[in-house]
């Protein structure tokens, strides 16, 4: 829809993504109003083109404007048009809101371009422009908030023509910050004063907040190789900290040997991640020939951790029968037992010990990554 330089639609190569679903088919009409030739947007004055139409745009107001297919354009209160915009929020178009106008027909229902093309003012105030919310974001928060899935919605032309600006206008800023917040004022809020704060929030994050990409297949399934956390380390982790909770941590020094010895290296900044499943004071731990461990006579708490791919080698057997936590008789006052959540693949407590609770600096808060498992409170 529109005219493609002037209002950003392009095409593109996708051949790797049609073979990997298999083959992609699309079908939809092209109507042609009008063709142009030789308009270079750049090195002609004055601008033609993709650029002069964004300046033409830029400069045009509300009050009797003409609208062409594919433009955005931004509806905004306007002194002495309260009537307009009051039936215009009936029809679900809002002022502030970035909205495409997906066709436009005359009142007789003709498909046009441009309402320039009408010559009387009167039908020209009739055209009917089929107008569809910018974005699948803000698509679903106005089916959320109001209901609306049928999308695009016919709006005539005279309702807009005095309210609606284009979104290139200086005019339709205010509006469209107005409105942005209205929808999600706890999201911009926090947009902007990242912005404003950018040293003392830099300090903050750089000593109290990271992020962390899960290496291995040890917290399987909660946890998958590559999704990315947002840790907090604020002081006093541990006791923040409850059984079952997944916590960050500095190795142990036992942990430390059996990666060294491996042939591996540790950076200072080092972190690792399990479940806190014994406490200080707990007794009788102890790992059954099945690598599953039992505290004060109960089983660990946590998920089910056999949901998980065995490791081909079991590699993790001959360290579970030289383990240093395979039996305790009680946990020391400063000491905590963790597991992964993969039992077959996962190299904890039952391997190298207890861990001091000194060690425990973080929590995550959230995964940020992959975005369709996205997710706040792990535990």
């Amino acid at each position: 829809v529109g005219r493609t330089q002037d209002w950003g639609s392009s095409t593109w190569q996708a051949n790797e993504v049609c073979s990997a679903l298999g083959g992609l088919v699309a079908e939809g009409e092209i109507t042609i109003f009008e063709k142009r030739q030789s308009e270079s947007s750049f090195f002609t004055l004055p601008p033609r083109g993709a650029v002069g139409a964004v300046l033409s745009a830029a400069r045009s107001t509300s009050g009797g404007r003409v609208f062409r297919a594919g433009e955005v354009i931004v509806p905004r209160v306007t002194p002495g048009f309260e009537t307009e915009l009051k039936a215009l929020k009936g029809q679900f178009i809002y002022p502030g809101v970035d909205y495409r106008i997906m066709s436009m027909t005359d009142k007789d229902g003709s498909p046009i371009f441009s309402t320039d093309c009408i010559k009387n003012e009167s039908d020209k105030s009739k055209a009917r422009l089929a107008l569809r919310p910018c974005g699948w974001k803000l698509q679903q928060q106005l089916w959320k908030r109001d209901g609306v899935k049928d999308w695009p919605i016919e709006v005539e032309a005279g309702m807009l023509s005095n309210v609606a600006t284009t979104r290139f206008n200086i005019d339709s800023a205010i509006p469209r910050i107005t409105s942005a917040f209205q929808r999600d004022w706890k999201l911009y809020t926090l947009s902007l004063a990242i912005a404003l704060t950018p040293i003392p929030l830099a300090l903050f994050a750089r000593n109290f907040v990271s992020f962390y990409a899960i290496p291995s297949a040890s917290m399987e399934p909660t946890l998958l190789r590559g999704d990315v956390l947002v840790v907090e380390k604020l002081p006093g982790a541990y006791q923040r900290t409850k059984r079952g909770d997944i916590v960050l941590f500095n190795p142990p020094e036992s942990l430390t040997k059996i990666i060294t010895n491996n042939g591996s290296k540790l950076s200072s900044t080092s972190l690792f991640v399990k479940r806190i499943v014994g406490l200080p004071g707990d007794q009788n731990i102890r790992l059954d020939d099945e690598g599953n461990v039992e505290i004060n006579g109960e089983s660990a708490v946590g998920p089910d951790r056999t949901l998980c791919a065995d490791e081909p080698l079991r590699l993790i057997d001959r360290q579970l029968r030289e383990g240093n936590g395979k039996e305790l008789k009680e946990l020391g006052l400063s000491d905590v037992y963790v597991l992964g959540d993969c039992k077959a693949v996962s190299v904890d407590s039952r391997v190298w010990g207890a861990l001091p609770k000194e060690n425990v600096v973080g929590k995550p808060i959230a995964r940020i990554w992959p975005l369709n498992r996205f997710k706040v409170n792990l535990d």
